[in-house]
């Protein structure tokens, strides 16, 4: 009867969740705050302020949502990312997201590392975190500030692209320190674990792509099939030493650019065209349910009792050290290229921290790596980037209104 009890109850819960994210995806509308924001407030209320629920009640679930959500990030930004749009006409983008990605990670782990006297690794790590920039703000405010479109367009591909580039930098960092091998063996692990990673993703693209010309063309539920799939290959290359995160980006890039692949070949790309039309409301929303189901259970993981006025203070300075690093980065653009001169104040100030921040500061916990409070550190830091990027908004739209 307890277990019965215990089991409605969390039922019950996760069902006032996605009630409470719904509401927050109409309030982003309204007012540009992310429902993230609210789903993480929503856990810390129910979990660690009051007690309703305890950490102890999802202890089955927190390691599959994780994995999930790793799945789909990666799966999503594959699929939307457009090889030769990034290859031509979003160079800029692309060089600006590796600046951003090498000058924030260096200030960033400079402060932790030099003043704060973290470990090397520790400060790298939670430097590279601090790196990217959050999808769906991002969109919401390009396409409400007045800004020069090259500037907009940047923002948002900079905003796909770098889920992919913290997520492989951390994967590459945690397995370079996990393996207590020589340094020789140490590299040769890392190159399988990147070839072996590689090499499954080209390889299940290939199957996929085979499936989708040749054995049916109306498969039904696409998006969940090819999550299937997607979750399968990331098992896969787990299990064989490899990088399931990798496996899966390289899967995602292939068969989202399936149709550029057979532009030749009319009959082939209307038939992948129509496979990718009906997957996106699917995705849209299997995508949102996993998202702010892992921003709840972060909240309800929070761990009040540590949030020390040392956290508030690190979180505070890192989101100002964040904010300095793009303003830098921003500057060497506008050296090379004079269309990005101008906005350098609202490009600094797009700071907003999501999903891909909170997954990433899971992952050296799940391989071992004791690193001070940084899943901590990284919820303040997700609250004061999101509060930054929104206060930045509303200035500025203020501004350009007079």
């Amino acid at each position: 009867m307890m277990c019965y009890t215990m089991y409605l109850n969390v039922l019950t819960i996760m069902g006032f969740a996605v009630i409470v994210a719904v509401i927050g995806h109409i309030l982003f509308d309204k007012t540009g705050v992310p429902e993230s924001i609210f789903m993480i407030l929503f856990g810390l209320i129910l979990g660690p302020l009051t007690g309703i629920i305890g950490l102890h009640d999802f202890s089955g679930l927190i390691n599959h949502v994780f994995t999930l959500s790793i799945v789909i990030i990666l799966l999503e930004s594959g699929l939307t990312t457009d090889i030769h749009e990034a290859l031509m006409t979003m160079r800029t983008s692309t060089i600006f997201t590796v600046i951003v990605l090498f000058v924030t990670s260096m200030i960033c782990s400079g402060f932790l590392w030099l003043i704060l006297g973290w470990s090397p690794v520790a400060s790298l790590i939670l430097g590279v975190i601090c790196s990217g920039t959050s999808t769906l703000p991002i969109m919401y405010f390009t396409r409400r500030l007045k800004l020069n479109p090259v500037v907009s367009q940047m923002l948002v591909f900079e905003s796909v692209i770098n889920d992919v580039t913290i997520i492989t930098t951390v994967t590459l960092i945690t397995q370079a320190v996990t393996i207590s091998l020589s340094p020789s063996v140490t590299v040769l692990n890392i190159i399988q674990y990147l070839v072996v990673a590689i090499v499954l993703g080209f390889a299940f693209s290939i199957g996929w792509t085979l499936v989708l010309v040749y054995v049916r063309e109306e498969l039904s539920l696409k998006y969940l099939i090819t999550l299937a799939v997607s979750i399968i290959l990331h098992s896969l290359a787990e299990s064989l030493g490899g990088s399931g995160v990798i496996a899966v980006m390289v899967f995602g890039i292939m068969i989202g650019n399936l149709p550029e692949f057979f532009r030749t070949r009319l009959y082939i790309r209307r038939r992948v065209l129509r496979f990718f039309t009906a997957m996106d409301v699917m995705q849209d929303e299997v995508s949102f349910l996993v998202k702010n189901t892992f921003f709840f259970l972060l909240g309800v993981m929070f761990n009040v009792e540590t949030v020390t006025l040392r956290v508030l203070i690190i979180a505070l300075v890192l989101t100002g050290l964040m904010i300095v690093s793009r303003w830098l980065s921003y500057r060497v653009i506008g050296v090379f290229d004079k269309r990005y001169v101008d906005d350098g104040l609202i490009v600094s100030l797009m700071v907003s921290r999501g999903l891909t921040a909170g997954l990433t500061a899971f992952m050296p916990v799940e391989q071992g790596l004791q690193i001070p409070p940084i899943t901590d550190i990284v919820i303040v830091m997700i609250l004061f980037t999101n509060i930054a990027a929104t206060a930045g908004f509303m200035i500025m739209n203020r501004g350009l209104d007079k």
